[in-house]
C-alpha cells in the first residue's frame, strides 16, 4: 500500500516537473522560432515565370526615344517552358518522387519530418529529404542551402507565404524551371535538350522518369556520366509512380523496357550575350540588384535576364561609349612595348547632369568574349597619387585645417619610421597647398593628412565619396592589415586599392558642387508586364560629400595640375578641365582623373599582373584623357565650372607680411623674396588699407646696387627704403660703378637731312 501510494507521489512529482519542463522547452523553442522566422528575408517569386527575351535600352540624346542597344537571350533564345507545354509525365514523375503528398499539403509536409526523423535515429543518417517540393522550390531561389536549424525553420516560413500567394500549378510550373538536373542544366526544358535533344513536350514517359530520378543526387545519377545508376533510379520512378496510379501497368512496362537513347551533346551555352563592356556592367549591377532586393540566388537572377523579358534602361550615352570605343579599339592610342603582354587600360565616364555612368570600356582592343574582366567595373588597382584630393586635401579644406593658400613646408618628415619622398628626391621648402597640389609633392601630402588624422580621412573616404574597397582592419594568413595608415591615405598605397567606376563617382563630386552620386549603369528595370521591378532614382544616390565651397575651391586647385602642374599634357583647348595625374609604387600603375563642366572620366592603365611601366617614359592615361574629352566635348558650347554665388566670402585675401595690410603689387618684389600670404577673409581684423611701406627701386642685374643710365640689365625690385648699409628690408644706397653713366648733351642735335634718292629710284 505505501509502495502504490509512494509510487503515485513520484508519478504526480514527474508529471509536474515534466509539464514545468515541457513548458520551459516550447517557451524557448518558440523564441527561437520566433527569432529564426523575424530574420527570415522576405522574396518575390513572381518575377521568375521567363519566357521572353530581355531587351536593353539607352536614351536618344536628341529625342529622347528609346533605343535599343542589346538584347540579352540564351542560345535558344528561350529555356523557361510554360505549364502547359510541361508533359503530364513529367510534372507526375517529380510529384510521386519528389513530393507524392504535394497537393495535399500547405507547404510543408508533418508525416515525411516525422519518417524523416525516425530515420535518421534509426540508421544514423537521412534515408530521405524531408522537403517539400515548395521548400526546395525556396531553396533553389534563394540559394540558401546551409543544413542548421534556424535555416530549416525558416525554409518552412517561406514555403508557407508561397503556398498562400500561389496556386499548386504554379510552383510545380516554378520547380521543374529552376531544379538544377545536372550538367549545367537549370529545369527540365535544359534537360531535354541536353540529355536527348529535343522539346520537353516531346518527351516519353521512360525519358521523363530518367529526368525526374536526377534530382536527388545530381551527379550520382546523371544519365551521360552514371548511365547505370539513372536507369536504376529510373525504374525506382516508374514504380512509384505505378504505386500512386499514375500511370497503368502497361505504360510501366513499355517504359522500362525502353531503351533510352542520350543525345551526343553534353552541354548547352547559357551564358548572356554581351556585345559591349557598357552592357557587361549594366548585367553585373542589375543580377546584384535583384538577389539584394528578392532574395534570388545568382542563377535564379541569371535566368531572369536572359529570357525574362526585363526591359533594362540604361544610364549610356552612346555619343560617349562609341567614343571611348573608337579610341579603345585603336592601338595606335596606346604605346606597344617589348613582349607578347601588353598593358591594359580601362575608363569610366560619368554625367554631371544625373551623376550616372555615361559609358566605359574594360579593356583596349577589339571585345571578342562575352562577361569578360572588366576592368572599369570589376577590378581594385592601387590609385597613387589620385588618392590626395579625395582623402587628404577635400576634407582638410572641408573641416577648416587648410585653405588653398596656406603654407607648409616641403621638407623630411617621419612617421612610424617611415619617411615619404618626392619624385626626384627633392625638397622645395614652404609651398601653398595650390602648388602641392600641383606638383603632386608627397610630403606635404602626408602633413596635411597628419593635421585631419587617419580616421577622418578614412571616413570622409568610405561616408562621403563612395569608396567601398578600404579595409578599416582585416587579418589574412595571419596578418593585420588596414588602410588606415599614412602611406595609404596619403600616397596611395591601399590593401586591395580601389575600383575605377569608385574612383570617377568621387572625383564628379567636386565639379558637381560637392554633391556624390552612387555610380550606376541603369536608371530603372521593368518585367515583361511593364512593372517597375528595380529603379535607381537620383533622389536615392546622391548625397552630399561637401560644401559647394570645399568643391569649388579643389576645383580650383586640380586646374592647376593641367595648367602647369603633373597634368599638363591633358590640357584641353576650348573647355576648362581640372585632374590629377597618378603613380604607383614602382611604376606599375598610371592615371589621370579629371573632369570638365561637363563630364568627369578616370583612366587606369598597367599590366593585368601588376609589373613595372618604367620602359614608358609618360602617362599614356593622360593622352588618352584628353582625347577621349576632346571626342565627347566636340560638339558642346562653351562652359565654365560653377561658382557658388558666396564663393567671394571665402575667396583668400592678399596681405603684406611686413606691415599685415592690403598687399601691394610691391610687396611680391622685395629684395628679400616675396613678402606675402593669404588669409581668410572670415578671420578676425582684416585689413582695409594696403601697404605703401614698399617703395620701388631700379637696381643693376649686375652688381645689386641702385643702376645707372649705364647699366646693360636692370630690374625693379622692391625695399622698405635706402640705407647707407645693410639693413634689413631695405636697399643700398650705393650706385652701381661698374658702368659708365650715359652722357646726355644739354642740346638735342640737329634733325638729320634725308638722303636723295639714286637716280633710278628718283620719280
Amino acid at each position: 500500500m505505501r509502495m502504490k501510494k509512494a509510487f503515485k507521489t513520484y508519478l504526480k512529482n514527474f508529471l509536474i516537473w515534466f509539464g514545468i519542463l515541457m513548458i520551459v522547452f516550447v517557451g524557448v523553442c518558440s523564441g527561437f522560432v520566433f527569432s529564426a522566422i523575424s530574420r527570415a528575408k522576405s522574396f518575390d517569386v513572381s518575377n521568375l515565370k521567363m519566357n521572353f527575351t530581355t531587351f536593353v535600352y539607352y536614351s536618344d540624346s536628341e529625342t529622347g526615344e528609346l533605343q535599343v542597344m542589346d538584347q540579352l537571350y540564351d542560345s535558344e533564345n528561350r529555356i523557361w517552358v510554360s505549364f502547359d507545354k510541361i508533359p503530364q509525365y513529367m510534372k507526375d514523375a517529380v510529384v510521386s518522387i519528389e513530393d507524392e503528398r504535394f497537393y495535399s499539403h500547405k507547404g510543408f509536409d508533418l508525416k515525411r519530418i516525422i519518417g524523416a526523423a525516425f530515420s535518421m535515429l534509426k540508421k544514423g543518417g537521412y534515408s530521405y529529404g524531408a522537403s517539400t517540393i515548395t521548400q526546395q522550390l525556396v531553396k533553389n531561389i534563394t540559394g540558401d542551402d546551409e543544413v542548421t536549424l534556424e535555416r530549416k525553420i525558416q525554409e518552412i516560413y517561406r514555403a508557407l507565404q508561397v503556398e498562400k500567394e500561389y496556386s499548386k500549378d504554379e510552383i510545380l510550373e516554378l520547380y521543374l524551371n529552376t531544379i538544377y538536373l545536372s550538367q549545367q542544366c537549370n529545369g527540365v526544358q535544359s534537360a531535354s535538350r541536353t540529355y536527348f535533344g529535343k522539346d520537353v513536350s516531346e518527351l516519353t514517359l521512360a525519358e521523363c522518369a530518367s529526368i525526374a530520378g536526377i534530382t536527388q543526387y545530381p551527379s550520382m545519377y546523371d544519365p551521360i556520366v552514371n548511365p547505370k545508376n539513372n536507369k536504376q533510379k529510373q525504374e525506382i520512378v516508374l514504380k512509384k509512380m505505378l504505386e500512386l496510379g499514375k500511370i497503368s501497368e502497361q505504360e510501366y512496362e513499355n517504359a522500362v523496357n525502353e531503351t533510352l537513347v542520350f543525345a551526343q551533346k553534353t552541354g548547352e551555352e547559357t551564358e548572356i550575350n554581351s556585345k559591349s563592356y557598357f552592357v557587361d556592367a549594366v548585367v553585373e549591377e542589375v543580377l546584384l540588384d535583384l538577389q539584394a532586393k528578392y532574395g534570388y540566388s545568382r542563377q535564379v537572377a541569371l535566368k531572369m535576364l536572359y529570357s525574362g523579358g526585363l526591359q533594362i534602361h540604361t544610364t549610356a550615352d552612346i555619343n560617349v561609349q562609341k567614343a571611348l570605343e573608337s579610341i579603345y579599339i585603336n592601338e595606335k592610342n596606346f604605346p606597344k612595348v617589348s613582349g607578347d603582354v601588353q598593358p591594359e587600360s580601362a575608363a569610366v565616364v560619368i554625367n554631371h547632369e544625373n551623376g550616372t555612368i555615361a559609358g566605359l570600356v574594360g579593356g583596349r582592343g577589339p571585345k571578342t568574349a562575352r562577361r569578360t574582366l572588366n576592368r572599369a567595373t570589376d577590378m581594385l588597382r592601387q590609385p597613387g597619387s589620385t588618392i590626395k584630393p579625395i582623402a587628404v586635401y577635400a576634407p582638410a579644406i572641408e573641416y577648416g585645417h587648410i585653405t588653398p593658400q596656406s603654407t607648409v613646408i616641403d621638407g623630411p618628415i617621419t612617421i612610424d619610421g617611415w619617411s615619404p619622398r618626392n619624385a626626384g628626391g627633392e625638397f622645395r621648402g614652404p609651398v601653398t597647398v595650390k602648388e602641392a597640389v600641383a606638383g603632386s609633392i608627397n610630403t606635404v601630402a602626408v602633413k596635411v593628412l597628419k593635421k585631419i588624422n587617419l580616421d577622418t580621412s578614412f571616413d570622409f573616404m568610405t561616408r562621403n565619396l563612395g569608396i567601398t574597397s578600404l579595409v578599416s582592419s582585416e587579418t589574412r594568413d595571419g596578418k593585420v592589415y588596414t588602410d588606415k595608415a599614412y602611406p595609404a591615405l596619403a600616397l596611395g598605397g591601399l590593401t586591395d586599392g580601389v575600383s575605377v567606376a569608385e574612383l570617377c563617382a568621387a572625383y564628379a563630386a567636386f565639379p558637381n558642387g560637392g554633391k556624390y552620386n552612387a555610380p550606376t549603369t541603369y536608371t530603372k528595370v521593368l518585367n515583361h508586364q511593364g512593372e517597375v521591378i528595380l529603379e535607381n532614382t537620383i533622389e536615392e544616390r546622391e548625397s552630399t560629400a561637401m560644401s559647394e565651397i570645399t568643391a569649388y575651391q579643389m576645383t580650383q586647385m586640380l586646374q592647376g595640375v593641367i595648367n602647369g602642374g603633373t597634368g599638363g599634357g591633358a590640357a584641353r583647348s576650348r573647355m576648362p578641365a581640372a585632374g590629377k595625374t597618378g603613380t604607383t609604387t614602382n611604376d606599375k600603375d598610371r592615371w589621370f582623373v579629371g573632369f570638365t563642366p561637363y563630364y568627369t572620366a578616370a583612366v587606369w592603365f598597367g599590366y593585368d599582373q601588376p609589373k613595372s611601366l618604367g620602359s614608358i617614359g609618360y602617362n599614356p592615361s593622360v593622352g588618352i584623357w584628353r582625347d577621349v574629352m576632346n571626342e565627347i566635348h566636340k560638339d558642346k558650347s562653351y562652359k565654365t565650372f560653377h561658382m557658388p554665388e558666396n564663393a567671394h566670402l571665402y575667396e583668400p585675401i592678399h596681405i603684406c607680411t611686413e606691415t599685415g595690410k592690403l598687399a601691394s603689387p610691391l610687396c611680391a618684389l622685395d629684395i628679400r623674396g616675396d613678402m606675402t600670404n593669404y588669409i581668410s577673409p572670415l578671420a578676425g581684423n582684416v585689413p582695409t588699407d594696403t601697404c605703401n611701406a614698399h617703395k620701388s627701386y631700379n637696381i643693376c642685374k649686375e652688381s645689386g646696387l641702385l643702376a645707372t643710365t649705364g647699366c646693360p640689365e636692370t630690374e625693379t625690385v622692391s625695399a622698405l627704403g635706402v640705407s647707407q648699409e645693410e639693413k634689413d628690408g631695405f636697399i643700398r644706397s650705393e650706385s652701381c660703378g661698374l658702368h659708365s653713366p650715359v652722357t646726355v648733351p644739354d642740346e638735342p642735335l640737329d634733325e638729320p637731312q634725308d638722303e636723295p634718292l639714286p637716280e633710278d629710284e628718283a620719280a
